[in-house]
């Protein structure tokens, strides 16, 4: 469920089919994880491509045989690290979520209490 690849910008990166904006055929941004550093980035699906983004194999592929070999062990190093930054995702999935709930929230309070004030509104207009 992990797509593995290199990026020229942010180095080895692991994207998460898991995550809702990560399934094929939508169309919202991708949120990539950089492994050197496990911060998680968006980017936009049409420049997920190559040059920008390669798949691991194809990039390993056509490296020199002493720097594949240095970039594959550093990729396998990224590979055991993998359920740290799942938790990581799984972090940051939890934080959206929770901020997005709070905006609903504070929408549905503030349209609440629009409605309250228009109530009196009306009923003070009707009295006078």
């Amino acid at each position: 469920m992990q797509w593995w690849g290199y990026s020229k910008e942010h180095g080895w990166v692991v994207l998460d089919r898991r995550i809702p904006a990560n399934v094929p055929n939508i169309k919202t941004d991708l949120l990539f994880l950089r492994c050197r550093d496990a911060v998680i980035f968006g980017a936009k699906r049409e420049n997920w491509r190559p040059p920008s983004y390669r798949f691991a194999p194809n990039y390993l592929r056509d490296l020199a045989p002493p720097a594949a070999e240095e970039a594959a062990a550093e990729l396998e190093g990224y590979k055991l690290r993998w359920p740290e930054f799942e938790r990581e995702l799984q972090r940051d999935r939890r934080e959206t979520e929770e901020r997005a709930e709070a905006v609903r929230l504070d929408g549905e309070k503030a349209q609440k209490q629009a409605a309250s004030e228009k109530r009196k509104q009306a009923a003070a207009a009707a009295k006078a």
